[in-house]
């Protein structure tokens, strides 16, 4: 097996690892506060500080990154996160439970962060968002079995359970990119860690129309997606009173299928119809989904299906997104890509933390999700026309290193 292919399964294991650590106790978020006394909502903000700190860390991890390389980073990120898991694993109390999930999160962060940039480094324009997709095939049906996982543990041993599973994934993550993951950043640059260059490409990122909207249509898009995985237990185990296992299966063979279809159709369909016709097609999805779930509720009450169906449509639309919001990001920002998918990263994951810690607040009701939904995918959509029409500016690259000498 050749160096590449090797690579891309090593990234593979990686990439999902973030996402696993998020969801895998979601299952378990009404056993968790039965046995730390606690409310269900405080469970719930312990995956909003997971996040917090997947997105607060990116903005270290991409900078390093294109100073030092992708493989140390990514490194040091699996140290952190097998720490922070194993800070959950003792968790006696629903605080232990809160800071091990944000250490955990901020270590997660360097996978989340730094994929992204190592694929820019390989590929770019539709190649990109053609090769975002096939992965994508991967990462969904990998990433739905892990709330099915989860729900196998609880019912099987108990939430702990879920972590040790955690601890045993990062250690192979970690041993497998020590010994098989080749460097694919060429050309690092030690003036990247200036601090007068750090702050000079984060502004001319964040000034640049195209880029920041685009950005921000993830922020918004990627946290009503992770809204589900916040209030989905609830809503299925404790409102409708299905099993554990049962909400592992439907993520698994609902959401899977759905992530997996559309993924491959982007995948096939981007080069015909272009990215800015498979982004409209994702949203309006997403809306008639969250049009149904409101529907489904105002009809049938607090029904299994009314709720199921409008999700699987939902997710089959969200992955539409995605793929094509990253190539549209990322298509002329090579010379610091790992900046751009460090500020790209914070802001989708962010848009996870923020979303998933506000519906906390709001009742555990298909009207609450609906609403959110509804709300981001609309304001998505908006921003986003507002924000194609512009291209990049000839002088983002000077921006940013025409005082490079100054340095």
């Amino acid at each position: 097996m050749d160096s590449n292919k090797i690579n891309f399964l090593v990234l593979l294991m990686v990439v999902c690892l973030t996402q696993v650590g998020a969801d895998i106790y979601a299952p378990s978020i009404p056993a968790i506060a039965l046995s730390l006394k606690t409310r269900i909502a405080f469970i719930e903000w312990s995956m909003a500080l997971y996040m917090l700190g997947v997105a607060l860390s990116h903005l270290i991890y991409g900078p390093l990154s294109e100073g030092i390389g992708r493989k140390i980073p990514i490194l040091i990120g699996l140290w952190i996160m097998l720490g922070g898991t194993l800070i959950c694993l003792w968790a006696e109390d629903i605080e232990i439970l809160n800071i091990g999930r944000f250490i955990q999160g901020s270590g997660a962060g360097a996978c989340a962060c730094l994929w992204r940039s190592i694929f820019r480094d390989k590929f770019k324009g539709e190649d990109l968002s053609r090769y975002s997709s096939y992965l994508v095939v991967f990462i969904m049906f990998l990433v739905p079995a892990a709330p099915l996982l989860g729900s196998f543990l609880q019912d099987f041993f108990d939430w702990r359970a879920s972590f040790v599973f955690m601890s045993f994934y990062a250690v192979i993550c970690l041993f497998s990119f020590i010994l098989f993951f080749r460097e694919t950043n060429q050309s690092p640059h030690k003036e990247k860690l200036k601090l007068s260059f750090i702050a000079r490409t984060y502004l001319a990122l964040f000034t640049n129309r195209l880029f920041i909207g685009t950005s921000l249509c993830t922020f918004l898009s990627y946290g009503g997606f992770f809204t589900w995985f916040t209030a989905g237990p609830a809503l299925l185990i404790e409102g409708v009173g299905i099993t554990p296992t049962d909400f592992g299966l439907i993520t698994f063979f609902g959401g899977g299928c759905a992530y997996g279809l559309s993924g491959w159709l982007n995948g096939k369909f981007v080069s015909h119809y272009g990215m800015t016709t498979l982004l409209r097609f994702g949203w309006a999805t997403m809306m008639i989904s969250a049009i149904l779930l409101l529907m489904g509720y105002i009809v049938l009450g607090m029904n299994a299906w009314a709720i199921i169906g409008p999700v699987i449509l939902f997710y089959f639309g969200s992955t539409f997104i995605w793929p094509n919001t990253f190539a549209t990001a990322f298509m002329h920002v090579g010379e610091v890509a790992g900046y751009a998918g460090a500020l790209y990263g914070f802001m989708q994951i962010s848009g996870a933390a923020v979303l998933s810690w506000g519906i906390s607040f709001l009742p555990n009701s298909p009207i609450s999700l609906g609403v959110v939904i509804l709300g981001t995918a609309t304001l998505s959509w908006i921003i986003y026309e507002l924000s194609v029409p512009f291209k990049y500016p000839s002088r983002l690259a000077t921006l940013i290193f025409s005082e490079r000498a100054k340095d």
